[in-house]
């Protein structure tokens, strides 16, 4: 399936530096799905067609993406999402990947990460994804049972593991690195052994859990997060592994931010960052939001036509309440996990302005941390620890 790009009138650029660095989520084809997933955050209802990026935008975007990254930038790193990306079709990535290199300085790395279901993948994407290094997220619930209840075919009735294995089974024979993603709500809360040790039997090397995000599909269908359940799956998939070794052999996010961020106070994700604002998303007809999970009126920046600058976006962005506030909310002060979590993702935030997933949060970092803070937090904290736990010297 591919979806035709439509031409509107050529917009103009104006490339102005921005002070920092900053990356904007682009979503090819906006909600296009070839999937129906219950929870999906992202609807699109079976009337609605997907409206795909305006095709004369993508030069322009790409041109002033980097010239508005910092000077001292040494990459810039392009964000692929949907709905379903793949749906841009090749011919659309290979304009991409040629752009990005016309317009990318001598000594600057582009990194292209794309989240797909995998339900497209083919060899010849697959050529094309591994030629230009492209970092490849997979959605995947679980095993067959868990991953067919949730992530059906457009018509809802066929679940989507067989196809999903395919793409993954492409991806390992290309030998393409990719991370699986998952979605965690109450319903899956006991299956964190059972989930964790499926993926690292096909072979997942890099995994990453999303607690529910209750916008879209979710909230119609009922589907829930509470903080006791986050925590309880984050806790049994860290006991998985720890029982099996599996500490520099697989990769769980969720972990590994942990040690990151510890060791050298900042944070590899807009999640538990001090600050958000600086991971924005656009729409495909130009609408830049401050955050992919509240494209709301609240957090509109305005539409890229060339007239602004993307600098001029991040400093909006940055200057807005929710990425200003988010770990300066009162509980957070005192709370002795803060160095790791600086408050969760403001989309979480509850009407009566706290985390509803505060306590989930808590005892799983709290578990994490433990035989971790008796090393300084500094380049020696992270040598001493590399030696006595991993024994690299």
């Amino acid at each position: 399936m591919k979806i035709a790009f439509y031409d509107p009138p050529v917009l103009q650029t104006k490339p102005l530096r921005s002070a920092i660095p900053f990356h904007i989520l682009l979503k090819p084809v906006g909600a296009g799905c070839n999937l129906k997933c219950d929870y999906c955050y992202y609807p699109q209802s079976e009337q609605q067609k997907a409206v795909p990026m305006i095709k004369a935008m993508l030069e322009p975007f790409i041109k002033n993406y980097v010239a508005a990254q910092p000077a001292y930038s040494k990459e810039i790193n392009f964000v692929w999402q949907g709905g379903e990306p793949l749906l841009a079709g090749l011919d659309f990535y290979k304009r991409a990947v040629s752009l990005q290199k016309h317009y990318t300085p001598q000594g600057v790395r582009i990194i292209n990460t794309l989240q797909t279901n995998a339900t497209l993948l083919t060899p010849a994407w697959c050529r094309f994804l591994k030629q230009h290094d492209f970092i490849i997220g997979v959605s995947l619930d679980g095993p067959e049972e868990v991953h067919n209840r949730y992530r059906h075919n457009r018509k809802g009735n066929i679940g989507s593991y067989d196809e999903v294995i395919k793409g993954i089974r492409l991806l390992q024979q290309f030998e393409i690195e990719f991370n699986i993603l998952t979605v965690i709500h109450d319903d899956v809360a006991d299956l964190g052994r059972e989930i964790y040790l499926h993926f690292v039997q096909l072979g997942g090397r890099y995994i990453q859990f999303q607690p529910l995000m209750l916008e879209g599909d979710a909230l119609g269908q009922g589907f829930t997060l509470s903080a006791e359940n986050w925590g309880k799956f984050l806790n049994s998939v860290y006991q998985q592994w720890q029982q099996h070794h599996h500490l520099g052999k697989v990769f769980v996010m969720n972990i590994e931010q942990v040690y990151s961020q510890y060791f050298t106070q900042v944070s590899t994700s807009c999640v538990h960052s001090e600050r958000c604002g600086t991971n924005m998303m656009m729409e495909t007809k130009g609408e830049i939001y401050a955050c992919d999970h509240q494209a709301d009126q609240r957090h509109y920046l305005g539409l890229f036509n060339g007239e602004k600058g993307l600098s001029d976006f991040v400093n909006s962005s940055v200057a807005l309440p929710f990425g200003q506030n988010k770990s300066r909310r009162k509980e957070c002060q005192q709370c002795d996990v803060k160095m790791v979590c600086q408050g969760g993702c403001p989309a979480h935030v509850n009407q009566s302005g706290r985390n509803q997933l505060c306590e989930g949060y808590y005892a799983f970092f709290s578990n994490v941390l433990k035989p971790v803070r008796q090393y300084a937090r500094n380049a020696q904290g992270v040598q001493s620890w590399r030696r006595e736990v991993l024994g690299i010297r």
